[in-house]
């Protein structure tokens, strides 16, 4: 890569451990459970993700560096430790060889997942809040909620409250027109995404492109549904669910995104989520979803290295007014590209109570922190097409920065709703439509709610926790105010 593709500070060498576990449910449960209460209140960690081996999982990065300075750990005493709290064995990766591992993620064998499973401690949703059954209007929006939908996460639920307090928002759900292109595995068909027989008013699917068995026909139409390939089958219909969803009936409580209906344009890039691999398609796929007419773009997912292609294509979508959301990553502990350019908005992670979520990447690079842990999402599967996915998980182990960016997309569709897409245009046009996507970071940033981090980690979660319900409260900035940002792969901007 030349030395003006990307300006911005390299992702550092390094090593993360992983430790080979019993093969017993209770011993793995047992060994995360010391983990989190060796955190005590100044973390969570729902879940230990599964590396390359059956058994052996990985530790996050971040929470090696806590733990090694709170307990005052050096590398044999930190071996010791793991190995007190039920590790059968600790070995190290080097950066490039987890990135590869993290590449491959699952394996598929005739369309069945094999492999370890997460380990999770968590048995239902946080403090779930009552309610009534749900219509298609934001008044009928009605619990019990996740936490990470109301006050005690990204406080959507009183978004919705503020488009049901207003008369013209009565007749029609506001956003129902706006599109979020998600660049992701492709779609597979679940209720909760309003599949019925064949097709979705949710997801648009003929609106969408199959980058990975299409790539070089990208402005012609091909089914992007997801293909079940190792890696991370089913994710693109996951993060769909948090940017879109909406379900009552299918479980003990209503499922929501955070925009419930907005519409999802599928453009499917990759079987990872981790996209070395794929970052022209995703380049490529960034640039239909502008010229298509997205107006938020949805991008959960992260390359070890950057790209000219992909900084320009964000470059593309900032110029022509389009709201880019980006995840930071995690197990590994620093934020990833495309999140770590500049011109888009890059989610960290937090748990219940606004603690941080220790798997997420942290540092300069992150803008704002999202629910990213003990999120309840839906059961994706690879059923016959004209076949609807009805299951969603009632076990809230849900966890990464991909939830904290669809969370962010689906709050940016809200945004755009309440002010309105003509409006914002004759507000900002004059002076470029840059000032979309710059207004709407500018205001989310101020709006934050203020994370649960120490002192000494001020800086490294970005300007707190995105709160909707204040978001879409605040008065637009004027154009005078907002200051164009540098380009993506320029030097960080600190005020972007």
């Amino acid at each position: 890569m030349s030395s003006n593709v990307d300006r911005h500070r390299e992702i550092a060498e390094g090593e993360i451990t992983v430790v080979q576990l019993p093969t017993g449910a209770d011993a793995k449960a047992s060994f995360l459970s010391k983990l989190q209460h060796a955190l005590q209140a100044g973390g969570t960690l729902g879940a230990l993700v599964p590396a390359h081996a059956q058994d052996v999982y990985w530790v996050p990065q971040v929470v090696e560096r806590v733990l090694r300075e709170r307990l005052r750990l050096d590398d044999s005493a930190w071996d010791t430790r793991l190995r007190t709290w039920g590790a059968l064995a600790v070995n190290q990766l080097t950066r490039d060889a987890a990135f590869h591992v993290l590449q491959r993620g699952a394996v598929v064998i005739d369309g069945k997942l094999i492999g370890t499973d997460k380990v999770a401690v968590t048995t239902a949703s946080p403090g779930v809040r009552n309610g009534k059954s749900m219509k298609m209007l934001p008044r009928d929006f009605q619990g019990p909620y996740d936490w990470h939908l109301d006050e005690r996460g990204a406080n959507v639920v009183e978004a919705w409250r503020l488009f049901a307090s207003v008369s013209r928002f009565q007749s029609a759900l506001p956003w129902i027109d706006l599109r979020v292109g998600h660049i992701d595995t492709g779609y597979t068909e679940h209720a909760a995404l309003a599949w019925e027989g064949g097709s979705s008013s949710t997801v648009r699917v003929s609106e969408g492109h199959d980058y990975w068995d299409n790539p070089k026909k990208p402005h012609a139409w091909d089914d992007p549904r997801d293909a079940w390939l190792p890696g991370f089958p089913g994710h693109g219909t996951r993060i769909s669910g948090a940017i879109s969803g909406f379900a009552v009936g299918l479980s003990h409580q209503p499922f929501f995104g955070a925009a419930p209906g907005v519409g999802i344009v599928p453009l499917r890039v990759t079987d990872s989520v981790i996209v070395d691999h794929r970052k022209r398609e995703i380049a490529l796929a960034i640039t239909r979803a502008v010229e298509s007419g997205c107006h938020v773009i949805n991008i959960s997912l992260g390359a070890l290295f950057g790209s000219r292609k992909l900084a320009d294509a964000l470059d593309f979508a900032y110029e022509r007014g389009v709201i880019v959301v980006c995840a930071a990553g995690q197990v590994w502990g620093e934020v990833i590209y495309p999140g770590r350019y500049n011109r888009c908005v890059t989610m960290g992670g937090v748990g219940p109570g606004l603690k941080p979520w220790r798997s997420a990447a942290r540092g300069q690079y992150v803008d704002l922190c999202g629910p990213a842990d003990h999120i309840r999402r839906l059961k994706a599967e690879s059923l016959p097409p004209g076949t609807a996915a009805q299951e969603i998980l009632s076990k809230a182990d849900g966890d990464g920065t991909s939830y904290a960016t669809a969370t962010c997309s689906g709050v940016a569709a809200l945004w755009l709703a309440w002010h309105g897409i003509d409006a914002l245009k004759d507000r900002y046009g004059a002076r470029g439509l840059w000032c979309l996507p710059a207004a709407f970071k500018k205001l989310a940033r101020q709006t934050a709610t203020p994370g649960g981090w120490s002192e000494s980690e001020q800086g490294l979660y970005g300007s707190g926790v995105i709160n909707a319900g204040t978001l879409l409260a605040a008065p637009l900035p004027t154009p005078e105010e907002l200051v164009k940002a540098r380009l993506a792969a320029d030097v960080f901007d600190p005020f972007d």
